[in-house]
This record gives structure tokens, sequence and C-alpha cells, in this order.
């Protein structure tokens, strides 16, 4: 990070839960312009790349391309292949990465993605979606789904030449262009902070995600995202080339903002009027724009013997007024 954060603060993010699914992440104290440059590059990793598990290909016995209807069922194949594309699962991490499941159907009824039936660590996440209808009672269906892990869009052309690659090409393989979706929207604002006081200037980036599933974190999207775009920075960083390392620090080199409690920062901001002062006195700190309390902090004694109508008198009876609130003049 840039040494700037020990004028501006140490950078900070904050998550809150609208709902399951939706969550609003705030990082601030960002250097000017990094708000948009960060918003942007997590916004466009996080939709193009969200990795997830989904169907790109299908077989049902006895359909020899996707243009076929099935006697008994009332949609017809390319119905039933836009279906299950909606499809997406959540697969652990001991299992490949490409898994081929089979499924059998017989009865009247409607079916949707609940009545599928996995091995274990393969589970649907939409499992109310539905599939099909078999309306006739003789009619059964077989078919083996092929799962797999992706990110970014599997389209046709792209199923169609790896089939091609493979050495065993698989004959009435139903192929299911699929894009892996995860996130249904990312969008992100930039708040610019102009501090008084000190004239600094910095961002808050706030950044909106919502998951189409609601056993989806939002905050797994961002850390794949963060991790994408920290892999892709590296490649900027060439060996034996010299560059000036001392407008960065580390953030474990920044110092440590202590948390304001609620008391206190009712105290910081009391008005000078709450205080046990003379008249004369209150007159006086009100006139040289001393307000608060907050204000009165920030100036040492001898400022404020520098300031018209206060005396050493009324420093006295500042201290001890302050003494009561648990505060003390500087200096």
């Amino acid at each position: 990070m840039l040494d700037i954060q020990n004028f501006i603060g140490t950078p900070k993010i904050m998550a809150t839960e609208i709902d399951e699914s939706t969550t609003r992440f705030e990082i601030k104290n960002l250097p000017r312009g990094f708000g948009h440059t960060l918003g942007n590059a997590m916004r466009r990793i996080i939709l193009a790349y969200n990795l997830g598990w989904a169907i790109t290909g299908m077989k049902i016995r006895g359909v020899p391309h996707e243009y076929y209807v099935i006697d008994g069922v009332k949609e017809n194949v390319v119905t039933m292949l836009l279906n299950f594309k909606k499809l997406r699962f959540t697969v652990d991490e001991n299992v490949d990465a490409l898994q081929r499941v089979s499924q059998r159907f017989k009865g009247i009824g409607t079916y949707t993605a609940a009545k599928l039936r996995f091995p274990a660590g393969i589970e649907v996440l939409n499992p109310d979606e539905f599939l099909f209808e078999i309306t006739d009672a003789s009619t059964e269906i077989n078919m083996e789904l092929r799962i797999e892990k992706g990110y970014g869009y599997y389209s046709l052309e792209f199923l169609r030449s790896r089939e091609k690659k493979s050495e065993s090409t698989e004959i009435n393989n139903l192929l299911i262009d699929n894009d892996f979706k995860l996130v249904d929207y990312v969008k992100y604002d930039v708040e610019e902070v102009i501090e008084d006081f000190s004239g600094s200037t910095k961002d808050t980036l706030l950044i909106e995600i919502k998951t189409g599933f609601g056993n989806v974190s939002p905050k797994q999207m961002l850390m794949f995202a963060g991790e994408v775009l920290a892999s892709y920075a590296q490649l900027f960083i060439f060996d034996g080339i010299y560059i000036d390392r001392t407008a960065f620090v580390d953030y474990e080199e920044l110092p440590v903002e202590r948390e304001v409690s609620h008391t206190e920062s009712s105290i910081k901001t009391m008005p000078i009027d709450a205080l046990p002062l003379s008249e004369r006195t209150r007159n006086a700190l009100i006139k040289n724009d001393i307000l608060y309390v907050e204000d009165l902090e920030k100036k040492k004694k001898a400022e404020l013997l520098l300031m018209k109508w206060v005396w050493k008198k009324a420093i006295d009876e500042i201290n001890q007024a302050l003494g009561n609130i648990g505060k003390l003049l500087i200096g």
C-alpha cells in the first residue's frame, strides 16, 4: 500500500448482509481515485469469472438429437435442455472437476430438480427448478448428466471443439452451452470524502453483490475475485528492476486505529455550553470558534492564551471542567 495510508487512515472493509443472498461491502480509507480503479476491476472479474458447477451435456436413451420429441413427455428435448441448463450445484473439493451422473424417471407427474439423485458431495442449489412433465404412465426416461466446474461462458462451438479433441468422443451427447453463473448482479459506487481539518481527500468504495442462490456466499465471490486480481498483478513485478519502495508500507505496519466508544464519541461532540464554565470564559471560547469539547481538545494551553479574551484564570477553569469528564488540555 502507499504510505499515504498513514495520513488518510488504515484501509478497512465492512460487510453488511442485506438478505440471505445479498451483501454490501464498504471499503474505507482508499487513496483518491482508487475507488473506481478497484471497484470496476472487481465488478468485471466477479461477473465474468464467478466459479461454479453446471451441466454442459446430457445423454438420453433413445434420443439421437436435440430436436427429438419423447413420447409421453409434454416438453420437447430442446425445452428440457434449456431447463437443465439453469441448474447450479455445489460439489465438494475432493470430487473430480467433471462428474457423470445417471438418472431414471418413471411415472406420471411433474419433475423438478429436487427429484434428481446425486452421489455424496454433489448438491443442487436450485431444487425447485422445473425440468419436464411425464404424461404417460408407460414412459420411462433414462439419462446421464455431465456436470463440470467452470467459469466464464462455454459456447457450443467451444464444447464441440473440445469433443473433437477428446480421444473418446461420445455418441448422442447433447451439448448444453452454459455460463456457470452464480451472481445476479454486482454494482459499485464511490464516495469522495474530504476532511476539512486536514484537507486530505480519500475514497470510500461500496460494492453490492447479489448471488442467485441463498447458500452461495457473496463473500466467497468477492474473495475469489480478489485472488484473481492479485494473481494477475504479479505479472508486473520483474526481477532485477529497482523501484523506490519508500512510497510503500505493509498493512501490518500501519498504525492501529483505536475504536471510539459511543460514550467517548458523545463527549467529543458535547457543546461548550454543557461544560460548567463561567459566562465570561464560555463566551470567550465561542467567540474564538471553539464550540465543542473536540475543538477544545485540539488546542494547547499556549494556543488558548494567545486568543482574545482568554486569560490564565480561564485556562485553570477550563482544565477543571474538562477534568470532570476525564479530559485535560494538551501541554
